[in-house]
This record gives structure tokens, sequence and C-alpha cells, in this order.
């Protein structure tokens, strides 16, 4: 059977009116969604659709809301098992910042688990966002410690999603998904996230991954949609 996610940056809820388009057209099975808030009425919104909340864990209080990973999930293909969520090593910059004002949250995964009820398989949905600014060490520091909590069991299937802010020097991030057996379902993808300078000048960045493990990667699509400057992301894969 067919298996889809959605993983998007909503640029502190500012893309929040596009889900319910995206989620009618696509009808991807899990939703990941970053820099997200969790409003009833947009929740409702979705469960009329079929769609219920796993999840969420706040990463940052700005403009005096609190935004942070959301995953959502239909109903009627996958059925819920337990959420949870963990906080990652902070960054230089996140510490200064936690010295200078004191109430820094550190950046956090959010891990569902799952059943799909047609094939009774188990999966674990990894949301993620790592530390903006930084080196790609401390990026790399917060990927193995995600990475360490990854199940024992060699049948469960895994994916890790979100906004890595990981763009170039790609050579130890490789090494280190394929140390876990991981592979990547949107290496085929140049960027994901669209600044543009001057209003005419574009820069192009890839920032968002999916990363999959005992799953059949089908396809996986940047969806050139407008609302935040990441764009969303669709992977198929066959459960």
């Amino acid at each position: 059977m067919k298996f889809s996610i959605l993983t998007y940056n909503i640029l502190f809820n500012r893309a929040r009116p596009t889900i319910l388009e995206l989620t009618k057209r696509y009808s991807p099975d899990v939703v990941c969604l970053q820099e997200s808030e969790v409003k009833d009425e947009e929740t409702e919104e979705l469960e009329e659709i079929g769609y219920q909340l796993a999840g969420f864990s706040n990463s940052f209080i700005k403009f005096g809301r609190i935004f942070g990973l959301a995953t959502y999930f239909k109903k009627n293909t996958l059925a819920f098992s337990s959420s949870t969520n963990f906080n990652l090593p902070r960054s230089f910059y996140e510490t200064i910042l936690l010295v200078l004002r004191g109430n820094n949250n550190p950046r956090s995964v959010l891990r569902t688990d799952f059943t799909i009820r047609e094939k009774n398989l188990k999966i674990s949905i990894y949301n993620i966002h790592l530390t903006l600014i930084g080196s790609n060490g401390s990026r790399l520091k917060q990927l193995k410690e995600t990475l360490s909590d990854l199940t024992s069991d060699l049948k469960s299937s895994i994916i890790i999603t979100g906004d890595f802010n990981y763009s170039y020097g790609r050579k130890k991030f490789e090494k280190l998904i394929s140390e876990y057996g991981l592979q990547e379902a949107t290496n085929s993808l140049f960027y994901t996230i669209e600044h543009r300078i001057f209003g005419f000048l574009r820069i192009k960045f890839k920032l968002d991954y999916i990363l999959f493990k005992n799953l059949k990667h089908v396809e996986t699509k940047r969806i050139q949609i407008r609302g935040s400057d990441h764009f969303p992301i669709l992977s198929v894969f066959d459960a």
C-alpha cells in the first residue's frame, strides 16, 4: 500500500491557511509542521476531513505566542499509539540567548508512533527542527541525539523529517545517516526554501529533508505554493 507524508515549516503560522488546501489536494497520511501554533479552530477544520492531532512540542515563544512542532495523522489509515518529545543540545548561540534572556527553550524532537492499519505495520515519525544559527557541528550533534532514540526493532519503519537547517557540507551528514541505515527521500530536490532580495534576486537553499528506513521510496516532490519561505515537501512510500 502507498503511505505519504508532508513536511512544512509554516513560518510562525503564516502559511497555516494553506494546510487545509494541501491536505485536501494530496491527502497525506501524516502532516509534520514546524513553527506551528495549535489553535482549536484550525485543528477542528482538519478533524472535519479526517485528521487528528497526534502531538505538539513547543519550541519558540515569539510575538507573545507559542510555536513548535505539530504532527497530524489520517485516522482511517493510521492507529495512534503514542507521542513523546525530548530536548536537543543547545548550540552556542542558543546558550548565549539562554544567559541573556533566561527563557530560551531548547530545540526539541516530536516522536509519534503509529500502526498502519492495512498492513499492521509499526511506524515511528520524528518531526524535528534543528538550530538555525550555529555550525553544522551543532546540527550534527542534535541529529545524533535524535538518531540515538531510534528503535532497535529491525522491522520497524522510521521516518525523520522537518527543517534540518542543513544547507552545505553534506559529507558528514550523509555518513551519519548511513551509519543508522537511513536513506534520503529528498535527494532529488535541489532547494526547499527561496529568499528574494531586492524583489528579483532569488537565493535558494535546501533545508528540509525526509529520511526513511524499512520503506520503499516511490516519489518526492516540492510543492510550489506560497505562504512561507519554505516549500511543503511530499514523499510517497510503499509500506
